[in-house]
């Protein structure tokens, strides 16, 4: 669009020369206004550009008519658009009022129905009202149902939970167990049943649906342990230590047996036949490690050691006790399981005032094999001829294995223990018999027997060093210190009694000293080996007696002896026969002349060696104490004897050496 001359639109111009005859003050005003609008009109603005572009459009030249008729021109297109939104619109107004129409009509048809639908429900109102009642039983019967279906669960056991425990066919596995723990479950809840909410009858009647269940179960169980027991050697029945046991197999048994455990009956028979499987197992091991050894531990067999019988034995009881802390692990961990946790658990249905087996009787019973097969052995190496040595090892060993096995089983009263302390002691009478089979032998030939040198005979040598060994042997045994005297006693009793009786009857054909002499020397030797243990103080002071008084009766005979010799045994005599008024001159032996005769032979013998007071016998003793020992009593008894005498003859004046001169003279011989 183009401006006029005067700068104004040519419609405005145009306006204002139409408005100047009505008034020219009115249309001045006016057109001052717009001019004053246009020029406030910002033709660079976006808005303005957009309105110029779209009158753009309605006129395809810039021409006068065409500025001239822009209002009209503009006023057509608005009629046009105007003509054509009503033209749009009349369509809708058309759909519309046929919507009004459909609206109307529905809503008659609504009015019907709401009247024929209050018609018909004072009609159906019984209906109704009987649906509604159907509908709260229905409720009343579902929830009736829902608490039926809880109550099943709970206190029934379910077809295939019940074809499970009762099938033959089945094995016991995983399914076996939960089943039957659900049965226990459904009693259990029966029982808490019958002790709380008071309904005998159904508690009663679901214990006894599901007894049978229950005791076709208990049934089953025993039944797969006979099966078991009856099985290869390879069955867990039968395996060896506790670790092995840890198979399927094995945890199967353990689960088995501690169900079992309620009942009794069904328990006691299934440990006693896996006992008897076990005891079989273990003597066949045994026979196996005696005849063939142990290849995987490189062990050879034990009959090798037969010639040995302190070796042969000791490598018996240490298998044995080695088996026996095995088999005693394995026994608990099938009999206890729920020790390894520390649990335990008990069932209402156990039997009242039954017993089931323990382990020490199972134990009895695994090991009664070996037990047999030791007894028979242990004879069988102790047929031979075998030393006092040998067979107090033995006894030794197998009293030392008693009481090891007994700590091992914890209880005094095993058969296995019982055995080896049998053993023992058979084994100890022997040792003891074998010493008075000696002592027999001894009393046959005690008429031939003669002892030139007055010294320990060898039997008498051979049975100290004997005992010196046994005694070696007994001070590493476990005895405690204030019973080792008594214990000890009857093997001292058994060795050296009869040995002493023997020694005094070979003395007894002796001449009086010299049967004094070798009495001394044989108890000596006897004593020897007992002075190196305290558990043998006893006898030892019994012994330390003995000796005294055949020295003491050594020392007398001795002192007769060599007063006789000398001569003043017989002057001492007179003078202690004589009457003190008697004169010593009246008495024959006491005469100055005879009596000073002997007093110089006697002086004599005291400055000679080899005469009449050198005691060649005491010289025969062995043992150099009492030998000297003896030699000073000999002394001291003749300086007595020597002393009374002197003070007796005092008066005659005859005697040259006083009594201490004497007796320092005796001391030097």
């Amino acid at each position: 669009m183009s401006a006029g001359h005067d700068g104004l639109p040519s419609s405005d111009a145009a306006q204002a020369s139409q408005a100047a005859p009505a008034g020219a003050s009115s249309a001045s005003g006016h057109l001052t206004k717009k001019i004053q609008k246009a020029l406030t009109l910002r033709i660079d603005s976006q808005q303005s550009r957009d309105a110029l572009k779209c009158l753009s459009g309605f006129f395809s030249e810039n021409t006068v008519h065409n500025r001239r008729n822009l209002r009209s021109s503009i006023e057509g297109e608005n009629l046009c658009l105007h003509k054509e939104f009503v033209h749009a619109f009349g369509a809708l107004e058309s759909q519309l009022v046929g919507l009004e129409r459909l609206v109307d009509r529905l809503d008659g048809a609504v009015q019907r129905a709401s009247d024929q639908l209050r018609a018909s429900r004072s009609e159906t109102q019984a209906s109704l009202e009987k649906a509604a009642a159907l509908r709260k039983e229905s409720m009343s019967i579902e929830l009736k149902q829902q608490v039926l279906d809880k109550f099943l669960t709970r206190f029934r056991l379910s077809e295939a939970d019940t074809q499970v425990v009762r099938s033959g066919d089945r094995p016991l596995d995983d399914d076996f167990f939960a089943a039957f723990e659900r049965l226990e479950q459904v009693r259990a809840n029966a029982r808490h049943m019958l002790s709380t909410s008071g309904q005998q009858t159904s508690g009663v009647d679901i214990l006894h649906e599901t007894s049978e269940v229950l005791e076709a179960s208990y049934e089953r169980m025993f039944v797969w342990v006979q099966q078991q027991c009856r099985g290869s050697r390879d069955a867990a029945v039968a395996k060896s230590t506790s670790a092995e046991l840890e198979t399927p197999a094995g945890n199967v048994l353990k689960r088995v047996l501690k169900l079992l455990k309620e009942r009794p009956v069904y328990f006691n028979h299934c440990w006693r036949d896996i006992a008897r499987v076990r005891k079989q197992a273990l003597q066949h091991r045994f026979l196996e490690a005696l005849t063939q050894g142990d290849a995987s531990c490189g062990a050879r067999p034990i009959e090798l050691q037969a010639g040995d019988q302190v070796r042969y034995v000791s490598d018996m009881l240490a298998w044995i006790h080695e088996n026996v802390a095995t088999e005693s692990e394995a026994v608990t961990a099938l009999m206890e399981p729920e020790a390894k946790t520390g649990s335990s658990e008990t069932h209402s249905d156990a039997v009242e005032g039954s017993t089931v087996i323990g382990i020490d009787e199972i134990l009895d019973i695994a090991l009664e094999g070996v037990a047999a097969t030791l007894v028979a052995k242990t004879k069988q190496a102790l047929q031979t001829n075998v030393a006092i040595v040998t067979m107090y090892k033995v006894a030794q060993v197998l009293s030392f294995y008693a009481k090891t096995i007994e700590d091992k089983l914890r209880r005094s009263g095993s058969a296995l223990v019982s055995t080896c302390m049998d053993l023992h002691a058979r084994t100890y009478q022997s040792f003891l018999d074998l010493w008075e089979a000696q002592a027999q032998k001894l009393r046959q030939g005690v008429a031939g027997v003669y002892v030139a040198a007055l010294s320990a005979p060898s039997f008498v040598l051979e049975a100290s060093n004997t005992l010196q060994e046994v005694l070696s042997i007994y001070e590493l045994a476990p005895v405690p210190a204030g019973e080792r005297e008594a214990d000890f006693l009857p093997v001292l009793s058994a060795a050296f009694d009869p040995l002493l009786n023997h020694c005094q009857q070979v003395a007894s054909m002796m001449d009086t000293a010299d049967g004094h002499v070798f009495l001394i020397n044989c108890v000596c030797a006897m004593q020897m080996p007992l002075r190196k243990h305290d558990f043998t103080n006893q006898r030892q002071e019994m012994y330390t007696l003995f000796l005294d008084d055949q020295l003491n009766r050594l020392v007398e005979g001795q002192t007769k002896a060599v007063l006789s010799k000398v001569g003043l045994a017989e002057r001492l005599k007179a003078l202690r026969e004589k009457l003190p008024e008697t004169p010593l001159n009246s008495v024959p032996e006491l005469h100055p002349v005879s009596l000073a005769t002997t007093l110089r032979s006697f002086y004599n013998s005291l400055f000679t060696l080899g005469g009449a007071l050198s005691l060649r016998l005491l010289e025969r003793i062995d043992d150099a104490t009492l030998r000297e020992k003896a030699r000073k009593g000999v002394s001291a008894l003749i300086a007595a004897e020597y002393e009374e005498l002197y003070t007796g003859i005092e008066a005659l004046g005859i005697a040259t050496h006083t009594p201490n001169q004497v007796r320092t003279l005796l001391e030097g011989v």
